[in-house]
């Protein structure tokens, strides 16, 4: 079964487990899109799905524990047990999370950061253009284009 149609099948589930009508969850989105939803024709982004968990009366982590469950056709007690023996491997069990993601630099960046570094730093010594570029191994106009920059 592929994700999406857990993802259908569990809001279904739940929905009419709760009594509820799709009209009812429109307040997360038009019926429409919920129609959609538990026909498996859309997907759901991850703040509308903890949106529907919440008209649903249950957390995001239930409802996509439930998910899961429907998924690999266990039950949800087997899913959270085999995630928890998941997060203890991995030791992250009683870790706090990160709640945004850190800035990251790309590479390129990182690496263009050091060669400018090194440039000035051989620059500073009294270093000519040319030694820099020997010494680093960097082309000659690597070297002049770094040496302008302030």
């Amino acid at each position: 079964m592929s994700l999406r149609k857990a993802y259908a099948a569990t809001l279904q589930w739940l929905r009419m487990r709760r009594g509820l009508s799709q009209t009812e969850l429109q307040a997360q989105t038009d019926q429409g899109h919920i129609s959609r939803l538990e026909a498996s024709t859309r997907s759901a982004s991850v703040d509308l799905t903890a949106d529907i968990a919440q008209a649903l009366g249950v957390t995001p982590l239930t409802f996509l524990t439930l998910v899961a469950a429907s998924h690999e056709g266990k039950t949800a007690r087997s899913a959270l047990n085999e995630t928890l023996a998941e997060l203890l491997v991995l030791g992250v069990l009683d870790e706090v999370l990160p709640s945004e993601p850190n800035k990251l630099v790309a590479p390129q960046s990182a690496a263009a950061a050091e060669k400018l570094k090194a440039v000035r730093e051989l620059k500073n010594t009294g270093l000519s253009q040319l030694e820099v570029s020997r010494q680093l191994g960097l082309p000659r106009s690597t070297v002049g284009r770094l040496w302008h920059i302030e």
